[in-house]
């Protein structure tokens, strides 16, 4: 749904062209439910993000809902297009960073959070900077805080009424939501320190970014932050040489498709292999990357 169904329907578009095969794009069922999709043999192609690689290898039940066949899902291609994580604070909130809003919690002091529901990425991501200080949920609640966790507008509407500290939300730049409050409110951006995203890229295959300044008016530095990756997933049953033309064709057409999903554009088939978190990637994607002189 969403995003990924606008990218979708061009890359079906040139894959029946190019390829000469019957393409269905479905809606949904979206990023963490599209691992299940494949491993339950329900579909074949399908986006997610590159960080669930890393609880679908675990076969995190809590988040998946039920158990994966983490084997039969593999990765073709990462960096589609990229996603900005944001948290965003009220300007008197007593935090800059990250390290700053643990030792808060960590201290008692109590700090709200809110933005998009429980499962969407930039929830789940929230919940993986607050693991690498070994806090949770609970620990916020303890000290007093809150994780409104209900949807973008209601959260941005809660921010603007200062009934939350730090408002987390996850796009492109700009994103409408951030925008939005960026245009009405003094606000300031909160940083996720080096250390934290080292260990978000070892552990989620994320990689470190910076949200540039002057995105936003109250962008007035660069704003270092983890960058996600919406990759390209199949069923290992496909064949290889399917896999195979289906990279060929999106390194060939990839102004078509960026023509018509303008995010596209942010798509490198010389780096793709290296955007998929801790998904494995399908054999003949490796083929493909190999016989093109990106992988060694």
């Amino acid at each position: 749904g969403g995003a990924f169904y606008s990218l979708a329907v061009p890359m079906a578009d040139v894959f029946k062209r190019e390829l000469k095969i019957d393409v269905e794009v479905i809606p949904g069922p979206g990023a963490v439910a599209a691992p299940l999709y494949i491993s339950k043999g329900e579909g074949e192609l399908a986006m997610t993000y590159d960080y669930l690689g890393a609880p679908a290898k675990e076969n995190d039940v809590s988040i998946f809902g039920e158990p994966l066949n983490f084997s039969r899902i593999t990765a073709v291609a990462g960096g589609l297009y990229v996603t900005y994580y944001y948290f965003v604070a009220q300007k008197e909130f007593p935090a800059n960073n990250f390290d700053d809003i643990a030792k808060m919690i960590k201290e008692g002091k109590p700090v709200r959070f809110g933005g998009d529901a429980p499962g969407s990425s930039e929830e789940m991501m929230l919940r993986y900077v607050l693991k690498y200080y070994g806090l949770t949920y609970d620990d916020v609640r303890k000290a007093g805080g809150t994780v409104y966790a209900v949807g973008d507008d209601p959260a941005a509407q809660a921010f603007r009424e200062k009934k939350i500290d730090v408002f987390y939300q996850a796009g492109g730049i700009p994103l409408r939501t951030i925008a939005e409050v960026d245009a009405t409110m003094e606000l300031k951006f909160i940083a996720i320190p080096d250390t934290v995203l080292e260990w978000l890229n070892k552990n989620l295959g994320v990689i470190r970014g910076a949200i540039p300044k002057g995105s936003y008016k109250n962008a007035v530095s660069d704003i270092p932050t983890a960058l996600g990756s919406t990759i390209l997933i199949a069923s290992r049953e496909l064949p290889d040489d399917l896999i195979y033309y289906i990279l060929e064709v999106l390194a060939k057409n990839k102004d078509i498709i960026a023509a018509a999903y303008k995010a596209f554009s942010y798509y490198d088939p010389a780096t793709a292999w290296q955007k998929v978190g801790l998904w494995e990637l399908h054999p003949g994607a490796i083929k493909w990357f190999k016989d093109h002189g990106y992988m060694k």
